[in-house]
């Protein structure tokens, strides 16, 4: 290997070893100074960039492998002096036309002249990348057409029962703002966005007459429409939602002294977005129309609210709910 143009390395014997190291690699390394000057490279360099691995020694690194006259700005070699540590960068060689992650890494191994000797690899991430990507395109692309298929289902709903027409989405929109007062993870906001608007679904199950009868519901029938939550659930437990959306809709009627329904569930057996969407469902439908009685409003729902903390509602829910409200939140 021709070493004329650049300083001595190490003992000959040590060098020839190094070399023989590095060579066994698949991706292309060079070890390089802190003044991006090349010491060693191996035979990778040949297959991945066309230059031959001898070529190189003593060149300025930049201009070589980047066709730069200055270290280029993804380059980490300079954070790795500062730092004395390995830093790794990916990014996208427009000259190549490839995604790379390159990684400099300082050593213990000195040249004979005293200086820094790093370990600099790259590996082509290319494929990676582009699968990455590819998923990220099919998960968008899902996202969108769930959102649609809850969407047309809301609507569906919305159809056949008039009367709570809009009532699933000023129930999330409510629900939506307690989850961020009470600084829920992005994950479980989402979660309770996705049931809350579906949280009626079950019941579609329930004949029409009884949703829309006006005046006085018979025990009977409300225990018909007490089957909701369980339909619900059978619906959409399995459709593979990230979070325990059929969960929440299971237990949305759910009471934490466990007067609720349909399984009686008490205190912490119920979830935390449960319990948001209970608060968020009892104050809405206390403040809107119902053919069985009319608006009790806002008001009446704030008062239910209070007595009732910490009884059938969780407590930290309702004093979210209402801090929203006292924040301008409206319907």
């Amino acid at each position: 290997m021709a070493k004329s143009n650049h300083p001595a390395i190490v003992d000959q014997d040590i060098e020839s070893t190094i070399q023989k190291i590095i060579d066994s690699l698949p991706f292309y390394v060079i070890l390089i100074d802190k003044d991006h000057r090349i010491l060693l490279a191996n035979k990778a360099v040949q297959n991945t960039l066309g230059i031959a691995p001898e070529t190189l020694i003593g060149g300025f690194c930049p201009k070589i492998i980047h066709d730069s006259e200055c270290a280029i700005p993804e380059c980490p070699l300079e954070e790795a002096v500062e730092k004395d540590m390995g830093v790794e960068r990916e990014y996208y060689d427009t000259r190549y036309g490839r995604w790379l992650s390159s990684a400099i890494y300082p050593t213990e191994i000195k040249t004979l002249d005293n200086k820094t000797i790093f370990f600099h690899m790259t590996r082509d991430i290319t494929d990676r990348i582009e699968a990455e990507q590819k998923m990220e395109k099919s998960l968008v692309q899902l996202q969108r057409t769930t959102e649609s298929v809850i969407k047309a289902i809301t609507i569906t709903m919305d159809k056949r029962d008039p009367y709570t027409a809009g009532h699933q989405q000023r129930v999330t929109r409510l629900a939506e703002e307690i989850s961020k007062e009470m600084e829920l993870s992005p994950e479980q906001i989402k979660n309770v966005h996705i049931a809350s608007l579906i949280h009626d679904i079950g019941k579609i199950a329930v004949p029409i007459e009884i949703l829309s009868k006006p005046g006085k519901i018979s025990s009977h029938e409300f225990n018909i429409i007490k089957e909701h939550p369980l339909i619900g659930y059978e619906i959409i437990k399995e459709i593979e939602f990230p979070g325990p959306v059929s969960k929440i809709i299971l237990q949305h009627h759910e009471r934490i002294d466990g007067s609720g329904y349909p399984y009686g569930l008490k205190n912490d057996e119920i979830i935390l977005e449960a319990n948001i969407l209970s608060v968020a469902d009892v104050v809405e439908a206390m403040s809107s129309h119902r053919p069985y009685r009319h608006a009790l409003g806002k008001e009446k729902a704030f008062e239910e609210l209070k007595l009732k903390r910490g009884i059938l509602y969780d407590k930290d829910v309702v004093d979210a709910c209402l801090q929203v409200f006292a924040r301008g939140f409206d319907f």
